[in-house]
């Protein structure tokens, strides 16, 4: 005899994947007293004989190239803030998911600057397409 599901033990685990999902989706309101944005991508494109490590030489946005899927890079920019602030730093858009910051969040000093390293993870179900989004530097001034 076969054993069926319960709807309500389906309909708990939709909802406890939903409550999970909104926790971690959600945005938190830092209360920024300046925000700052730089564009980001990565261009997702199959290997075809060779994996793709994204070189790119983009000064003006922060660009991780030509990624094969299942491929990671890494880059760094430098942050620097004319007050004593706490930063928060997040990724918007396509690619959010993908990227990892250290440190999402530092104290800043007036013309020393911060280095923030943003690692891109591309999943390796990845589809091939250009994936564009925003990073956003928050500045809480102290």
């Amino acid at each position: 005899m076969k054993k069926r599901l319960s709807p309500y033990f389906v309909l708990s685990i939709m909802l406890a994947a939903i409550i999970v999902t909104l926790i971690f989706t959600t945005k938190i309101d830092y209360g920024c007293d300046t925000v700052k944005t730089i564009l980001t991508s990565v261009k997702v494109k199959p290997p075809e004989g060779r994996k793709y490590v994204g070189f790119d030489l983009n000064k003006q946005n922060l660009t991780f190239g030509t990624l094969s899927p299942g491929a990671m890079a890494e880059r760094t920019a430098s942050s620097e803030y004319s007050k004593n602030a706490t930063a928060y730093v997040w990724v918007e858009g396509d690619l959010s998911s993908w990227i990892i910051i250290s440190p999402k969040k530092f104290e800043t000093t007036p013309a020393v600057p911060q280095e923030i390293v943003f690692t891109a993870l591309v999943p390796s179900t990845a589809r091939e397409g250009e994936y564009n989004g925003k990073v956003v530097f928050c500045y809480q001034d102290r």
